[in-house]
């Protein structure tokens, strides 16, 4: 079911309706139903999916929470002494280990079966050929179940949590699942927190209008940002990037960074439907944006877009690793060379090289993403080892950190992460050879050689994008000095809905949909 669709704003009408009526002990039970009615909306096979996920989860944890009950409970009655109390302790862990990689294959494993199986396939079939053999492998054809990648992180986030003690395990399978079907965020995230989120699930929530007024304002915004800015630029960006071989010169750069509005917009936007809705049944959701143009370089972009992936993979792929066994020994290797430098920073970068590669494969099951994914780690990985050049810089120029400079390092990184975002869906050296057209054949000339006219964005169109994007980027410069709905909300009645009814016409005047059109599902699904 789209988040933009006549049955998800019936359903959640419905589903709104019924939470404020029942009881509030019965308000999490309500949502569980809600949850599972709205994945098996997809296809009722899909449900096994999460529901083997959840299951398997919350018993794997309810094991590693009774290995520590046991080990207290033996302690106390033994009282070992501190060599003996140290080997217990230990060999526990092991044990809690162990269930906890148990958990983590399995799960894991059934995320790469079906996200990765056609892409190991299609790899196989170009080895075929060099090894003398004739023929190729079938290929799978699996679809992905609804928010896989998504659910699957929260969980194994939850059982390693479980596993260093940061909380309990839930006891309650069924308030367990609710934490991993929670229907807004199956579509595309947020990832959560157990501990966090476990507050807003389970406790009793009674009607505020103020914040249900505030969730439907922000599912508008998010309706905005979708129809009339993201889907109106799909079809453009997809020809231009879909033919290299015509689109060249200044449409590489039209064609980036349309890709990068899109994806912004659309990404933003849905989140902006799913914290809003969630908002609406007065339940909080962590933030996945944080105006991430704002930001003067690319490690800061990233703490600002999609939040609570990169906090997952800093958390629990970047930390484990740079402080593992094996970087520790590489590391010590390095020292003992005589590469002193070098030896502090290798735990550091091969994690980093570690976080985006999985970064990348993530993100899609081809090379290119893969590439994506390390030309990002590399170019933060270089712009580290240059730090002390920009300080010394910053020294000796203290008037360059003026506001000029400030709005040219945004600047600057917006347009190296929209070049980045190139090998998504260019190869690698379609990628250069590309970049090279714009350098050398470039020109705003090329806009009246009929190539832009057959990319179907009319006069009107291209106002209305100007008009959205300029809306856009006002409301984000407005946020950064506090909630632009708790400011609206202070305003005269009058100003108030007239604005948010010229937000609602604006949608329905100018948003892209009707017949025939396929109110694209929200790019970050398919993760």
């Amino acid at each position: 079911m789209s988040l933009v669709s006549y049955e998800f704003l019936a359903f959640f009408a419905i589903a709104a309706l019924l939470y404020y009526l029942v009881p509030g002990r019965f308000q999490w039970m309500l949502l569980l139903a809600v949850s599972i009615l709205f994945y098996a909306g997809g296809g009722a096979v899909y449900l096994l999916y999460p529901l083997a996920t959840a299951v398997s989860t919350w018993f794997l944890a309810l094991r590693i929470g009774k290995e520590d009950s046991v080990s207290k409970a033996y302690i106390q009655e033994h009282k070992p002494d501190k060599e003996q109390k140290k080997a217990y302790q230990a060999h526990i862990r092991k044990r809690k280990k162990r269930l906890m990689i148990a958990g983590i294959l399995l799960n894991f494993g059934i995320l790469a079966v079906l996200k990765y199986t056609d892409f190991f396939l299609q790899n196989l079939n170009l080895l075929i050929p060099l090894a003398g053999e004739d023929g190729s492998v079938w290929q799978a054809g699996w679809l992905l179940p609804l928010g896989i990648s998504y659910y699957t992180f929260q969980t194994m986030g939850y059982l390693i949590d479980v596993f260093r003690g940061r909380y309990k395990p839930e006891k309650n399978l069924f308030r367990f699942m609710l934490f991993v079907t929670y229907f807004p965020q199956m579509t595309s995230g947020p990832i959560s927190r157990f501990d966090l989120l476990r507050e807003e699930l389970f406790r009793e929530h009674a009607f505020d209008g103020t914040q249900f007024t505030f969730g439907l304002w922000r599912i508008l915004w998010g309706f905005f940002k979708k129809l009339v800015i993201a889907d109106r630029i799909a079809p453009a960006v997809a020809m231009i990037t879909s033919s290299p071989e015509t689109y060249d010169g200044i449409y590489v750069l039209l064609g980036m960074l349309g890709y990068t509005l899109r994806l912004y917009a659309d990404f933003s936007g849905c989140m902006d439907i799913v914290i809003g809705t969630s908002q609406c049944f007065g339940i909080r959701l962590p933030e996945n944006f944080q105006r991430p143009f704002g930001a003067k370089n690319l490690s800061e972009l990233w703490r600002r877009w999609h939040m609570t992936l990169t906090g997952w993979f800093r958390e629990y792929v970047f930390f484990p690793v740079s402080t593992s066994r094996f970087c520790r020994a590489v590391s010590h290797l390095a020292g003992k060379a005589g590469l002193k430098t070098l030896s502090k920073k290798l735990p550091v970068y091969t994690a980093n090289l570690i976080v985006w590669f999985v970064t990348g494969i993530w993100h899609g099951a081809a090379w290119n993403f893969v590439l994506w994914g390390l030309a990002n780690g590399i170019v933060m990985m270089v712009s580290q080892e240059f730090a002390e050049l920009y300080r010394g810089f910053h020294r000796r120029f203290p008037k360059a950190d003026g506001s000029v400079y400030g709005a040219f390092q945004k600047v600057r990184t917006g347009l190296l992460f929209s070049v980045l975002l190139m090998f998504q869906y260019y190869s690698f050296g379609t990628v250069f050879a590309m970049l090279g057209s714009l350098i050398t054949t470039g020109r705003l000339s090329q806009l009246y050689d009929g190539r832009f006219a057959e990319l179907g964005l009319a006069g009107a169109d291209l106002a209305v994008l100007a008009a959205g994007l300029i809306l856009m980027l006002a409301v984000s410069v407005l946020q950064e000095s506090g909630s632009v709905r708790k400011r609206l909300a202070e305003r005269p009645l009058v100003l108030r809905y007239t604005a948010v009814f010229l937000l609602f016409a604006a949608i329905l005047v100018t948003g892209c949909y009707g017949r025939g059109y396929d109110a694209s599902r929200f790019i970050y699904n398919q993760f």
